[in-house]
């Protein structure tokens, strides 16, 4: 039986897919759940019209994404913060802190989409990755730099 899925479904597919499934699957597990229902050719129809404008939308997304990437590559954000008198920080910059001060200079960037292995605990210039897409990523310069006082 032709389903045309209301939902992505594990190890079937994705929203908006029609799929060839048994018809105990469908009327058993699938129709109930209201996962599914049964693919009519008016219904194939408008499936495929909905996925080529999705896949033109997600062409958008990375090329927006893209231009993102180039221009955040390589930029210097520096993050002043209070140290001791040998030079040691008070507080470690995590994600959330560099994902502030990329905010604060225009770029609309999550704390999630920091790539750091630990929070960063020394004076100095510091590589970090930007994570942008699924796969596609941006390095910048984090520079941590002592409070003027």
């Amino acid at each position: 039986m032709l389903v045309l899925l209301l939902q992505n479904v594990n190890k079937l597919g994705n929203k908006n897919e029609i799929k060839n499934v048994s018809d105990g699957y469908a009327k058993n597990f699938l129709f109930p759940k209201k996962l599914a229902i049964k693919a009519t050719p008016e219904l194939i129809k408008k499936a495929e019209k909905q996925k080529v404008l999705e896949e033109k939308k997600q062409e958008e997304v990375q090329k927006l994404l893209i231009e993102q990437a180039k221009k955040i590559e390589g930029k210097r954000f520096i993050i002043k913060v209070k140290t001791g008198e040998e030079g040691q920080l008070f507080e470690a910059i995590s994600a959330i802190k560099i994902a502030e001060k990329m905010n604060q200079n225009g770029f609309d960037i999550d704390q999630k989409q920091i790539i750091l292995k630990e929070p960063i605990k020394k004076i100095g210039d510091h590589k970090v990755s930007v994570k942008l897409g699924t796969d596609l990523q941006s390095t910048v310069i984090v520079v941590i730099d002592k409070e003027d006082k």
